[in-house]
């Protein structure tokens, strides 16, 4: 008896070895499995988000800059004698309909705080703001972005306001941005089921509406931690549900975006390997490696629908980069156009006066001749304003790639007449000098067109940094090389680009501008073209004596 139940104590024992010691390392083995997942799913979610507030931030900026850009273009672009009556009320009637649906009304107030036109469905013509606080800030900053607020029409809505200074008063350009549009943006999909954004101000107040409740300018209760940072994540529960958050700054500070998600969601890939570890526990080791087949290709297929969203979003800021680079150029097109536009006022005083001098048709021939080369002086003007509308809609133009023949002789100096204002503005001096015997290139001319403009842009900041308005230089130099190619360089004598940003100065969303001054994607998208092109771009420098950027792009003989 005494035997057996040796027998059975030693069977006991060995049976409980049998399964503890393969089960130890199993455990082990798992534990530390999940913990290291689990740690980097969580840190790859905050990441996520974190990542969805800057793209979704951007794209706010972007949108709201290139409103105001709209604004001041249009009030640029008003002349004097088209302030008042019918024919301003024709001109802001015109501008509210070429904003497409982005703008509900558009209104122009003269300089004593009244509407002087006004168009849209809310009759608030003859309205006076003078005592309206976003009227009041935008004379003092030359333009305002109001929070959302009642106002006369006692409906929420946000305004736009841009200043201009016109015969030594300022006028007052005001559209309100249609809140659904601009609410159908901040919340666009692609948080997941039960992500959202949206934005509230300092007050704590909805300026848009949320999926989850939430109307304009109803109080959110969520006590947020403060925004010390541009960008903060932290984690909560808001009516019984846990969630994931991710806050950025909007509108200079004054307002803050929220994009949030469910824990349940952010983290179901944690919850899954949980149920993982489960399965490997109780199946054993003979079942560890058909679970890791199943559990990788589980998560290759998450990471696959993740990579195509990302994807999708790379492409929406690809096009908003190029069209920031259209809104840099925005201001310096309107000064090219306002000044054939003034040449074209002071011969048309001329002629007025040369007129008076006329008694009969052909009685005096030196006044004809006179009214003759202010009529051609009008003709080249004219001429000119068509060219550089033209340019401006090519650059805009979001056609599909189209390879053509093109003659780099007329073609860069061309595109460096786009920057020359901007860059006589500052003080920089640019040359284009093309070698005769320049091969022709295949390629898109739109395409081109993008990849020298921001070339010319980036040395023009750089170019400022370092020397302010005053001994700036950027030479464009176009040649053939021994192998028949186009080689294309742009030399400045700005701040240049220190070593360790040069090896990284092609990757997307890497920037040495300040934040809000550059997407981090215009070199990427430069080496892309030039690279579809069978071509290379490469950059040179040295740190506080200047840059230098070669484009080589095959010849067509080549």
């Amino acid at each position: 008896m005494a035997k057996q139940k040796t027998l059975c104590g030693i069977h006991r024992l060995l049976l409980v070895t049998m399964i503890v010691i393969p089960a130890i390392p199993l455990l082990i083995s798992a534990a530390i499995g999940f913990y290291s997942f689990a740690g980097a799913s969580k840190r790859f979610a905050v990441s996520s988000i974190r990542q969805a507030a800057v793209d979704r931030t951007a794209l706010i900026d972007e949108f709201l800059h290139e409103r105001r850009s709209d604004l001041e273009s249009f009030l640029t672009l008003l002349p004097e004698d088209a302030l008042r009556g019918p024919r301003a009320q024709a001109e802001v009637t015109a501008w509210l309909h070429s904003g497409g649906q982005v703008f509900q009304d558009m209104g122009l107030i003269d300089p004593q705080g009244r509407h002087a036109a006004y168009a849209g469905p809310f009759g608030l013509a003859g309205k006076d703001y003078r005592d309206a606080d976003w009227y009041r800030e935008a004379l003092q900053n030359g333009y305002f972005i109001s929070d959302v607020y009642l106002g006369y029409r006692k409906v929420p809505h946000f305004v736009i306001a841009v200043t201009r200074r016109i015969a030594g008063q300022v006028w007052t350009l005001r559209a309100t941005v249609n809140p659904t549009v601009f609410g159908n943006m901040v919340n666009a999909p692609g948080i997941g089921d039960t992500g959202e954004a949206y934005i509230i101000n300092r007050k704590g107040l909805f300026q848009t509406n949320r999926r989850s409740g939430g109307a304009l300018l109803e109080r959110d209760g969520y006590p947020y931690p403060a925004q010390n940072e541009n960008l903060v994540s932290f984690t909560g529960s808001d009516g019984g549900e846990d969630y994931l958050f991710a806050s950025a700054r909007l509108n200079d500070g004054k307002w803050r975006l929220i994009v949030r998600q469910k824990e349940e969601e952010a983290f179901q890939t944690v919850v899954m390997a949980g149920y993982t570890v489960i399965l490997v526990l109780l199946c054993g080791g003979a079942v560890i490696v058909v679970l890791a087949l199943v559990v990788s290709r589980r998560l290759s297929e998450t990471l696959r629908g993740q990579a195509e969203a990302v994807s999708k979003l790379e492409g929406q800021l690809l096009q908003a980069a190029r069209l920031a680079e259209l809104g840099e150029m925005a201001a310096g097109f309107a000064h090219e156009i306002n000044n054939p536009l003034q040449i074209m006022k002071t011969d048309l005083a001329l002629l007025e006066l040369t007129l008076k001098d006329v008694t009969d048709v052909c009685a005096n021939r030196e006044a004809c001749d006179e009214l003759k080369e202010i009529a051609d002086q009008f003709q080249i003007q004219i001429g000119r304003c068509a060219a550089i509308t033209r340019e401006i809609l090519r650059f805009g133009r979001q056609d599909a790639p189209h390879v053509e023949d093109m003659d780099l002789a007329e073609f860069l100096p061309k595109v460096g007449a786009m920057v020359q204002n901007k860059a006589q503005v500052n003080g920089i001096d640019v040359t284009c000098e093309v070698a005769p015997d320049i091969p022709a290139v295949l390629a898109d001319p739109g395409q081109l067109q993008q990849v020298m403009i921001n070339l010319l842009n980036n040395a023009i900041h750089a170019v400022v940094e370092r020397h302010g308005s005053k001994g700036g230089r950027i030479d464009v130099v176009a040649r053939r090389d021994d192998r028949s190619r186009a080689v294309i360089t742009v030399t400045d004598n700005g701040s240049g680009i220190n070593q360790e940003s040069l090896s990284k100065i092609f990757m997307p969303f890497f920037t040495t501008k300040a934040p809000g001054q550059g997407t981090g994607l215009g070199l990427s998208v430069c080496h892309s073209i030039i690279d579809s092109l069978g071509g290379e771009l490469t950059v040179s420098s040295t740190k506080g004596e200047g840059t230098t950027f070669t484009v080589r792009i095959p010849g067509k003989s080549a």
